[in-house]
């Protein structure tokens, strides 16, 4: 029920708010796969800002995009706010176990979107975090690579990949994807690095 009022309400706030944003000049140019489910990241995070543009690619779409969050925030009255915008709550004293928290989620749905800001902050990081490569793994969905340009004010979220399981590689092609699109926030200095943590060879097992 609750996601059917969602739904609907999104529908009808979905005309006046991608009015709002045409008209402060931002355009979608390269518009979400035509996919029940997959993670999208969402590249780079420099404020919060990110998150509203995100939405109204998502609108532009018909989508419904959701966020994980700290499961200890679902108390009510909050709870339902967080869950009823795409909230997903995550127990993240289980970290290595965030992947399966994921997973359940898109099995129990049709149709499932997960945005990840991977940079995990919006201050300047040295190395992505990796949680949302995994959970794709563990789920068996794409990874759709998003970027939000405040530069021209343009923002997309076409380019579909699926990951193999080895992770270095992998990320060889999501590096060369932005470097080449670009990665224009909001605050230049908060952009951070297109990098991973080193790792030791256990780790890199999916896990």
């Amino acid at each position: 029920m609750l996601n059917k009022l969602v739904l609907a309400l999104l529908e009808v706030v979905r005309l006046p708010v991608l009015a709002l944003w045409h008209a402060s000049g931002w355009r979608m140019e390269a518009l979400l796969p035509a996919l029940d489910k997959f993670v999208i990241i969402a590249v780079p995070h420099t404020t919060n800002w990110d998150y509203w543009h995100m939405l109204c690619m998502a609108l532009l779409c018909r989508r419904r995009p959701h966020v994980t969050v700290k499961k200890e925030l679902f108390r009510p009255p909050l709870g339902f706010f967080l869950r009823a915008f795409g909230g997903i709550p995550i127990d993240r004293s289980k970290s290595s176990n965030m992947s399966e928290q994921i997973a359940e989620m898109f099995a129990k749905h049709s149709r499932f979107m997960v945005v990840f800001t991977v940079e995990g902050s919006r201050k300047y990081t040295e190395y992505w975090k990796t949680g949302f490569y995994y959970a794709a793994l563990k789920a068996n969905v794409p990874i759709v690579f998003g970027y939000i340009d405040y530069k021209r004010k343009r923002s997309g979220g076409s380019f579909v990949f699926y990951p193999t399981g080895n992770l270095e590689e992998d990320f060889q092609v999501m590096k060369a994807f932005y470097e080449e699109k670009g990665r224009n926030g909001l605050y230049p200095d908060k952009v951070s690095a297109l990098a991973l943590k080193p790792r030791a060879p256990e780790e890199e097992l999916v896990r």
